[in-house]
């Protein structure tokens, strides 16, 4: 394991809905850590630099009751750390849901430089929008 610190503080950060604490994992950001998220969202887009990272998330939680996750795993790929998660949350608005999102974290001197969250947008607009989240069924083949 390369990234054994960056491992662990994933895990406490995305681990157990409720219990989530994303402090050890703040603490390793870097100053100038390049974050992206989806624009398909009012809050997306790339933000540069630790305090528009957390401005970001910040920002994000004001329209969110709770918005927790939990990990189905933390893998580590040479300098990449990367955390597939069930996210469940619910608005303001009153509306929930429950998807699944995938953190990609780089690492550079033992610090995260860049992330990137993909993430089921079109359920987050639809919640935002004051909609419920559409779901549509399976296609069925032949």
């Amino acid at each position: 394991m390369k990234h054994p610190h960056i491992i662990e503080a994933c895990r406490k950060a995305f681990t157990g809905f409720e219990r989530n604490d994303k402090t050890d994992l703040v603490a390793l950001l870097a100053d100038d850590i390049v974050f992206e998220f989806s624009d398909s969202l009012p809050y997306g887009g790339t933000y540069e630099g630790k305090q528009e990272f957390l401005a970001f998330w910040k920002h994000v939680y004001q329209k969110w009751e709770s918005f927790n996750y939990d990990a189905r795993a933390v893998l580590e790929a040479d300098d990449y750390i990367i955390v597939p998660v069930i996210a469940r949350a619910k608005a303001l608005n009153g509306y929930s849901m429950q998807n699944e999102h995938l953190f990609l974290f780089e690492v550079r001197d033992g610090r995260i430089v860049h992330g990137r969250l993909y993430a089921d947008t079109a359920r987050g607009r639809d919640i935002l929008e004051d909609r419920p989240p559409k779901r549509y069924p399976k296609l069925v083949v032949g």
